[in-house]
C-alpha cells in the first residue's frame, strides 16, 4: 500500500490560477501508471499533485493521451469521456467519495460503501468546486494525440456527510485514477494497484493511505 503525504500551501483566495498553477508545479508529481487490465494496455501518461490549504483540496493532473472525449455533464456518466478520478475515505469511515472530473471540468460526485446506489451530491454544491482546464492538440509530430490538464479547487464543504474543520492532521485513505470507458480504446490506470478481474475503480482495500500535513492553519 503507497502512503502519500499532502503538503499545506498558502494560496490565498485562489484569484491567480497562474500562481496556483506554478506553486502546484513544483510539488511532487506523481506518476498514474499501475495497469491493473493487461487487456486495456495505452499509451496514456498521466500524473498528479495534490496539496491542501486547511479549507481546500488542491488537486492537478496532467494528461497525454491519444483521444479526447468530453460529452457528459455534471453527475453524468464523467467515465465515458477523458476523465480523471479520486476517491477519498476519511479516518475509519467504511463509505467513500468519488471524483470524477473530464477535460472540461463537468464533475460527478458520489458518495456509499460501494459500486451501487451511490448518493449523488447535489448540482449546486458541484458548483463550488474551482477548476481550471487546458488543452493543447498541438503535439509534436511523434506524440499524437493530446496534452491537458486539469486544476481543481476541492472545498471542504463537498464533503457533505462529514463536518471538517480543516484537512490538516486528517488522516484519510483513496486512490487517483485515468480512464475513458467509451473512448475509442478504453483504458484504466490506477496510481495504487487494484487487485480485481475486471476493471473496477470502486475497491476500497485497494486505496493508499494519505496523511494531510499540518500547515499555518493549525
Amino acid at each position: 500500500m503507497k502512503t502519500l503525504n499532502i503538503s499545506y500551501i498558502e494560496c490565498g483566495e485562489f484569484r491567480d490560477t497562474n500562481l496556483l498553477m506554478a506553486k502546484m508545479e513544483i510539488l511532487n508529481q506523481e506518476p498514474i501508471s499501475c495497469e491493473p487490465w493487461p487487456a486495456f494496455s495505452t499509451d496514456t501518461k498521466v500524473e498528479f499533485s495534490i496539496a491542501h490549504n486547511g479549507n481546500a483540496i488542491l488537486l492537478k493532473y496532467k494528461i497525454q493521451e491519444k483521444y479526447l472525449a468530453a460529452r457528459e455533464v455534471n453527475n453524468g456518466d464523467i467515465h465515458n469521456d477523458s476523465c480523471v478520478e479520486f476517491f477519498v475515505a476519511f479516518d475509519d469511515d467504511e463509505c467513500y467519495y468519488n471524483l470524477e472530473f473530464n477535460c472540461l471540468g463537468f464533475t460527478k460526485i458520489g458518495y456509499g460503501s460501494r459500486r451501487e446506489n451511490r448518493d449523488l451530491i447535489s448540482l449546486e454544491m458541484i458548483s463550488k468546486i474551482g477548476f481550471s482546464s487546458r488543452i493543447n492538440s498541438k503535439l509534436p509530430i511523434e506524440q499524437k494525440g493530446y496534452h491537458w490538464e486539469i486544476l481543481l479547487v476541492i472545498p471542504k464543504e463537498i464533503f457533505v456527510h462529514h463536518q471538517i474543520n480543516s484537512f490538516g492532521r486528517l488522516q484519510a485513505r483513496g486512490n487517483f485514477y485515468k480512464c475513458g470507458d467509451g473512448l475509442p480504446q478504453p483504458h484504466f490506470l490506477s496510481w495504487n494497484r487494484i487487485d480485481a478481474a475486471e476493471p473496477d475503480f470502486h475497491r476500497m482495500e485497494s486505496f493508499g493511505r494519505l496523511e494531510f500535513l499540518a500547515g499555518e492553519e493549525a
